[in-house]
């Protein structure tokens, strides 16, 4: 009995070690990969370097590193080509194994996969990072074409609105005073000739209303062209603002803003652009009609939505010929595409309803 308990022995210490050389390739394999996976930024270059090592030495080399270009390796170096690495754009990177201390460590096909899972944890973290840096090298590039893009397109509606405060400032100075003028003589006349000619009096009553009437109407075209309370307070009081001009023309009128806040001032002066166009529609083809104008952002943000519908006139319009362009709409949708806008319209159940979206680049 004493004899076959002798090879039994030998079995269990050898399944033992076994055992135990399985657990420690395990926790080897495990340790690496939760220190690869944790480390980021700045601290991946040393988890990259401890895992080399720890690998070398598993190897029964002394020192290991993960090492960049062309060398010449002690004929006694392990160089371990990272090829998955190379096809994403890093060539020449290796993990290379120095100063052998046990060229019998990997003995077993066990062995020889744990060293070959460990080198490919190792590339396929520095995978990911390769990755990563690259799409942040894209979407910087990104951030920096839409920021160029919106630099552009305040430029462009910058350089519109400064035309239009530039024919403001013409008609306010010139022209407008002019006529203000002409009023003002004309008042003056008239009051002369009340005793001597009432005839003639009576003409120059009529060419004082005429006067009042060009006056007020430069005024309204000089306050349409730049609206103070849209650099005041924004686009949504300034459409409130244009609105009471329909309301003063019988339209019921409903103004909904869901943004809350100040957006840029090109987009701000483009939305207010869109809306006072659409009002001046409504007016002109509409009398009467209720307006909805709502000013929304899409749930992701992505883009601002002007939506006015108005719901149809009580006095007949007449119909427009199919083929005549209609430019408001046409000015509208320009507008629009200069930023990579779109406009919708077309007629609804009861009116007409004008649907504008505009991209929030970056915003």
């Amino acid at each position: 009995m004493l004899k076959d308990a002798a090879p039994v022995a030998l079995d269990l210490r050898s399944l033992f070690r076994d055992s135990e050389a399985r657990a420690a390739r395990l926790k080897l394999l495990i340790d690496v990969s939760r220190e690869l996976a944790g480390a980021d930024g700045d601290r991946l270059p040393e988890a990259v370097g401890n895992a080399a090592q720890r690998a070398a030495l598993f190897a029964g080399y002394a020192t290991g590193a993960v090492e960049r270009g062309e060398r010449s390796p002690d004929h006694a170096d392990l160089v371990i080509p990272l090829a998955a690495l190379a096809e994403r754009g890093q060539p020449g990177m290796s993990i290379v194994f120095s100063q052998p201390m046990n060229p019998a460590a990997v003995s077993t096909q066990e062995d020889a996969d744990a060293l070959r899972l460990l080198v490919e944890l190792i590339e396929a973290r520095l995978i990911v990072d390769v990755q990563r840096r690259t799409e942040a090298s894209l979407l910087a590039r990104l951030e920096r074409r839409e920021k160029e893009l919106e630099q552009v397109l305040s430029r462009v509606v910058r350089a519109q609105e400064n035309e239009r405060a530039a024919i403001c400032a013409d008609l306010h100075d010139g022209v407008a005073q002019q006529v203000a003028a002409l009023h003002r003589r004309l008042e003056l006349v008239h009051l002369d000739l009340l005793s001597d000619n009432a005839r003639a009096a009576d003409d120059v009553h009529d060419l004082i209303g005429v006067a009042r009437k060009a006056v007020s109407d430069l005024r309204g075209v000089i306050a349409g062209l730049r609206p103070p309370s849209l650099d005041d307070l924004g686009v949504a009081s300034a459409l409130r603002e244009e609105a009471r001009h329909l309301e003063a023309a019988g339209h019921p009128v409903r103004i909904s803003d869901g943004i809350g806040q100040r957006l840029p001032g090109w987009l701000e002066t483009l939305l207010f652009r869109v809306g006072q166009e659409a009002l001046n529609n409504v007016a002109k083809h509409a009398p009467g009609s209720a307006v909805a104008l709502d000013l929304v952002t899409e749930p992701d943000r992505s883009a601002v939505v002007l939506t006015v519908e108005d719901a149809g006139g009580t006095a007949p319009v007449a119909s427009a010929d199919p083929g005549t362009p209609r430019f408001g709409l046409e000015m509208m949708r320009e507008r629009l595409l200069a930023v990579a806008g779109s406009l919708e319209a077309g007629p609804t159940a009861s009116g007409f309803r004008i649907r504008a979206v505009v991209p929030l680049a970056g915003l």
